[in-house]
């Protein structure tokens, strides 16, 4: 066997032998030295690697609380915006409320002057505007429009149905239409049926040779299917004829 063999077998014990006491005493402290600088680099480096996480956690939480702070500072004035269009919505209500009581304060002064100066034109609120009379294609032939109102602050439909006499004359002679037996409304008797107003277009086809010289609506204004009220209007043909170029 070759002294290479030899070193190869030689025990832990056989080491002082082989090196002495002091030799060997040097030995153990250089590899615990050894040990020891492995386990600082080892610690160091953990260290480091702590450090680092360390300091990326502070910059996220640094970042989290910038971001925080700035959608507080949104949410904040986002507050107090809904608390100004609160605020601002509020104004306008109570506005609205005010012009709505102004309006029908003038509509009740508005009533009470129809009914003083013309006591037909106003009937518990309900009236007709607005009437014009324009002739049309055909002879004695006219279109009229006018617009039905009510003037009660009560939010339900009033409904009924206008009749129409025509006085004038015929052939010299007095003459009195009426629409609930005289043919001249083509499309039949004016029915309405509304809570504030209603548009209302007709049309007129008078007898040939009659001139006519006054028209009056009549009807019964009903309201939950009970009677509101009579209303009653005269209007002078002249005044509402509308003379078309």
């Amino acid at each position: 066997m070759s002294r290479f063999g030899v070193s190869l077998t030689m025990h832990v014990s056989d080491i002082p032998k082989r090196l002495g006491n002091t030799r060997t005493i040097i030995l153990l402290g250089f590899s615990l030295v050894a040990m020891v600088v492995f386990g600082f680099v080892l610690a160091n480096v953990d260290r480091v690697r702590l450090s680092e996480a360390l300091a990326s956690a502070n910059n996220a939480n640094t970042t989290l609380r910038a971001e925080n702070a700035q959608l507080l500072t949104v949410q904040n004035q986002l507050r107090v915006e809904l608390e100004l269009a609160k605020l601002h919505a509020e104004q306008l209500k109570n506005e609205l409320v005010i012009q709505q009581e102004q309006v029908f304060a003038l509509q009740q002064d508005k009533a009470f002057y129809q009914h003083v100066i013309a006591p037909e034109t106003s009937q518990d609120g309900f009236f007709i505007d607005g009437l014009e009379l324009v002739a049309s294609a055909g002879t004695n032939y006219f279109k009229g429009s006018m617009v039905l109102l009510q003037q009660r602050a009560v939010n339900a439909v009033v409904k009924g149905t206008l009749q129409l006499e025509i006085t004038g004359s015929q052939d010299g002679r007095h003459t009195v239409l009426h629409s609930s037996q005289d043919e001249f409304l083509p499309e039949g008797e004016i029915a309405y049926g509304f809570k504030y107003f209603q548009a209302v277009t007709f049309y007129l086809q008078l007898p040939e040779g009659f001139v006519p010289e006054t028209l009056r609506f009549t009807t019964s204004v009903f309201q939950y299917n009970r009677k509101r009220g009579d209303y009653e209007r005269q209007y002078n043909w002249q005044d509402v004829l509308t003379v078309t170029q």
